[in-house]
């Protein structure tokens, strides 16, 4: 008889779970906790449209065990709490409190407050703080070729990628269009040199050192060669590109202009109050 049990309680939560809790007048509870019951259709919102009968039955089983412990935790809350301790009518009144307020700046803040960061403010604000964007490592511009050793013409190739002239940057791309295992033209975005150094077969022990030394690596490992040419590069404790930092600095004016709104919205509503007598100030 006991084994019974849960394929009982499983054919009921399926019969449930397929009929996504419709409420029924004359539902039967599916869990009781000394006078509480749970229905069916208290579990309404908790199975997504589409789940699968099964998983059906695993969400409302998950449900059901985390509702009992719940309910066995407040009842056994109230038995060990005085009723001091469960008076929480002024944390929630402060709560409530705090919580409309929030909605509301929220609210002004969507509808009112200036997003648009243009780039001259981006610019002036990089120029008059370029000392907060101070790079945490190095940085470069350039290519980076991943091409097998059975590839033709890599004498060509590294020729090619070591000139940087717009007609052999062509050449080179049609190449690796063809040939390359991997190819990344970065010569307009800053990178960071970690980056590339990670898909080398080779170490630098400085690798600071290396850029101010190198503009080009060729290193080879069992299946490719390996083709870098730098074109620019600056170094940890370097001013940061103003197009590495730009994101960060928009959120940065973004966020003060938040602070400056939301200290006028406060003055303005004090100032509304007090010329409409709504507030006294006993002294």
């Amino acid at each position: 008889m006991k084994s019974i049990v849960p394929f009982i309680i499983a054919s009921l939560l399926l019969a449930q779970a397929c009929t996504l809790f419709v409420k029924d007048s004359q539902e039967e509870p599916v869990a009781r906790v000394f006078e509480r019951h749970l229905y069916p259709s208290d579990m309404d919102m908790i199975i997504p449209q589409g789940t699968s009968p099964e998983d059906s039955v695993l969400l409302a089983k998950r449900y059901i065990e985390i509702w009992v412990k719940d309910q066995l935790m407040v009842h056994r809350a109230q038995e060990s709490l005085s009723e001091e301790q469960m008076d929480f009518k002024n944390q929630i009144e402060e709560y409530h409190r705090s919580l409309l307020i929030f909605t509301y700046r929220q609210e002004l803040l969507k509808q009112k407050m200036d997003t648009l960061v243009l780039e001259n403010e981006i610019l002036s604000y990089y120029e008059e703080n370029t000392k907060n964007f101070l790079l945490n490592q190095n940085v470069v511009k350039g290519t980076f070729i991943k091409v097998p050793l059975s590839a033709p013409q890599l004498d060509q190739l590294r020729r090619w990628s070591w000139n940087n002239r717009e007609e052999d940057l062509d050449q080179m791309e049609k190449y690796c269009l063809s040939y390359a295992e991997k190819y990344e033209d970065f010569n307009d975005t800053w990178v960071y040199f970690s980056s590339i150094r990670s898909q080398l077969p080779m170490r630098m022990s400085d690798p600071t050192r290396y850029l101010r030394s190198y503009r080009n690596i060729e290193t080879s490992d069992d299946q490719y060669r390996y083709l870098v040419h730098i074109t620019e590069y600056l170094t940890e404790g370097e001013t940061a590109p103003v197009e590495m930092v730009a994101e960060d600095i928009r959120s940065i004016i973004l966020n003060k202009r938040k602070i400056e709104f939301l200290k006028e919205l406060e003055h303005q509503v004090y100032k509304d109050g007090a010329t409409r007598n709504q507030f006294e100030i006993y002294r």
